[in-house]
């Protein structure tokens, strides 16, 4: 099997977007094609598909489901009550679950699709994670005679494994790829006994620096006199200043891909076999603040692609399937961002690293930008291509603070760091052991 011939990248426009049935219990394909200008009541079924993906994968974890040998033992599973069922039930000690927002000022509520409620969260313990507007969580506490939830603690719900996801809905197409030839069990045979095979990936990748494009070269010049990558993972942004919509500028802008094309180019192996993936930046042209974020204009991009064969320009964020594995792609400053909208401050004396509390967040949320709207706007027909659902072999967070590899749900989260700021340093990941190193 040609390895590299199963290796696919997928744009965000391209997900295919899927719809829970809460009754059916089963995933739908939406038959309208979404719209970037699409109609309120879509940001309405945004929230509430968010809601319904989290808490059907909630009813099927052992701490939430209730088994028929527990029927008779209401203390052995832990029992979600819906908010509009508190009513009348002064004092009495309940788990709910719901999306965190502010609908008044400095004022705190807990939203399910029926009703809402305003949480004090004064006394409340909570651990490890970042509490923001739009997140949800699970509160346990007392429904007080003020009409108001007394939060005892507060956390996210349980993240599902990609196996179990894939054991309940096998033949649910998420990515909406053609189904490969070759049977399942056999690419991933394919895929472990590759040892060799590793990807290159490298954040902010200012083409406008003089250093940045040295330290480039001698990248390429490395492997090309050892071992050749299946691809090299290259994101934005691709200038050090934000783009300016002016004629000089959008001639250095196209003339800087020109150039490292030319320096691909000079490298035959690279250029021949080696994928070469661009992911955008903010600072990218016609970018936006909106995501997802759509691929460098081909204006800007076709002499590189006459230099590079494959040379592939996609979103922000993407999704790549290599063999029998997903892996998600997303260039964000995301740590930064989420810590200046949490609600309840960090749990910094038990985990001291924010890179932990990150991927804690992003993994239970199941969703790439828990963050409300004003803080991170998003296409509300195309939420469905933020979603980590099922969970991808492999994240790639590339944010500007430190590089690091960690495991967490069964989904290896890899920060190749800021190429420049970081002493040009970058990250290789080997996906037949779904590692990473420095």
């Amino acid at each position: 099997i040609d390895i590299a011939q199963h290796f696919h990248v997928v744009d965000s426009f391209d997900v295919p977007r899927l719809t829970y049935d809460y009754h059916r219990k089963a995933f739908t394909k939406v038959s309208e094609p979404p719209s970037l200008l699409a109609s309120p009541r879509e940001k309405g079924n945004m929230f509430c598909e968010r809601l319904n993906i989290i808490r059907q994968r909630l009813l099927r974890n052992e701490s939430f489901c209730a088994s028929s040998a527990q029927m008779s033992d209401n203390d052995t599973y832990l029992k979600i009550t819906p908010i509009k069922s508190l009513i009348g039930h002064d004092r009495g000690h309940f788990l709910l679950f719901g999306m965190l927002t502010q609908l008044e000022e400095g004022k705190i509520f807990l939203e399910d699709e029926d009703a809402n409620i305003e949480l004090d969260l004064s006394n409340c313990l909570y651990g490890e994670g970042l509490f923001t507007d739009n997140s949800f969580v699970i509160a346990d506490g007392v429904y007080g005679e003020d009409h108001i939830f007394h939060v005892e603690e507060i956390g996210f719900p349980p993240p599902e494994s990609r196996e179990v996801t894939d054991s309940v809905f096998p033949h649910v197409d998420f990515t909406g790829l053609p189904q490969p030839l070759i049977e399942n069990h056999i690419l991933k045979l394919e895929e472990t006994s590759h040892n060799d095979v590793f990807f290159v990936i490298v954040s902010d990748v200012w083409l406008d620096q003089p250093k940045v494009m040295n330290a480039l070269r001698r990248m390429f010049e490395g492997y090309d006199s050892t071992k050749v990558p299946l691809a090299f993972i290259l994101m934005g942004n691709f200038t050090k200043r934000p783009f300016s919509f002016s004629s000089n500028e959008s001639a250095q802008y196209r003339d800087n891909f020109s150039i490292l094309g030319d320096m691909i180019a000079s490298f035959p192996t690279l250029a021949t076999h080696s994928y070469f993936v661009f992911v955008p930046g903010m600072h990218d042209p016609w970018g936006g603040n909106t995501l997802p974020q759509p691929p460098i204009p081909d204006s800007f991009t076709s002499r590189i692609k006459q230099k590079v064969r494959k040379a592939i320009f996609t979103t922000n964020p993407c999704r790549i399937r290599y063999c029998t594995q997903d892996i998600v792609i997303f260039r964000e400053d995301l740590l930064s961002r989420l810590w200046r909208n949490v609600l309840l401050n960090p749990q910094l004396g038990t985990v001291s690293e924010p890179e932990k509390h990150l991927i804690r967040t992003i993994i239970d949320q199941g969703h790439l930008s828990p963050l409300a709207m004003s803080a991170r706007p998003i296409y509300w027909a195309y939420d469905h291509a933020l979603r980590l659902y099922p969970l991808p072999q492999t994240l790639i967070l590339a944010d500007q603070c430190a590089n690091y590899g960690a495991t967490y749900g069964g989904t290896h989260c890899i920060n190749p760091g800021s190429f420049p700021n970081s002493d040009f340093t970058w990250t290789t990941y080997f996906p037949a052991s779904c590692t990473s190193e420095k």
